[in-house]
């Protein structure tokens, strides 16, 4: 499929027409159109026939460690998310909620630096975050994982909905495994900077 140049989608099929905004096009049953997705619920979306069987192309093996009774009901609490936090949400593909958890943490960090907090209120705010990273993971990736299928039937045709959904979803160990070593490597220079 190529780009159309009115709804910036990757939706005009071998016949020129865009599935999604071209009223005139031969009609994609599979295909949401932005219009429908911003006034139609994403929950609603997830209640379809298909639905569980796309987020477990999504998610990939690990459908039931996250959704346990089926159904796309998330688990109630992630021990992965709450021992190693941003980089679960990297490995998971979900950068903007890493890039938050990084955030708080790095802020977390330079106030007990500027205000001369206690180590041991920073390690209570760290094991906070560390619970409600917990706490909140699998409902976080359940809206994301809801997020990324909804934007798929947007553009994809039925031939290109299962391979898109495994390139979106999955997991990204490499991406998980690069940011470790990028965090290592600031605090080795943050400690040998303060002659640590």
């Amino acid at each position: 499929m190529e780009k159309c140049q009115k709804c910036g989608n990757m939706s005009v099929n071998d016949n020129g027409e865009c599935v999604v905004c071209d009223e005139s096009a031969s009609v994609n049953p599979y295909a949401v159109s932005a219009a429908v997705t911003d006034s139609f619920p994403i929950d609603d979306i997830s209640s379809t026939p298909e639905a569980e069987e796309y987020s477990k192309v999504f998610v990939g093996s690990k459908y039931y460690s996250f959704f346990p009774h089926g159904r796309d009901i998330p688990k109630s609490w992630n021990w992965a998310a709450f021992f190693i936090g941003v980089f679960w949400f990297i490995y998971r593909k979900m950068y903007l909620y890493a890039a938050i958890y990084l955030g708080l943490g790095f802020l977390l960090t330079g106030i007990q630096s500027m205000l001369g907090i206690s180590e041991v209120i920073t390690n209570v705010i760290s094991i906070g975050m560390g619970v409600g990273a917990g706490v909140l993971a699998n409902r976080l990736y359940k809206q994301h994982m809801d997020k990324k299928i909804a934007e798929t039937l947007a553009v994809a045709q039925k031939s290109e909905i299962i391979p898109a959904l495994k390139a979106k979803g999955g997991t990204n160990l490499i991406g998980a495994l690069i940011a470790f070593g990028i965090l290592f490597g600031i605090i080795v220079m943050s400690m040998s900077a303060m002659g640590i």
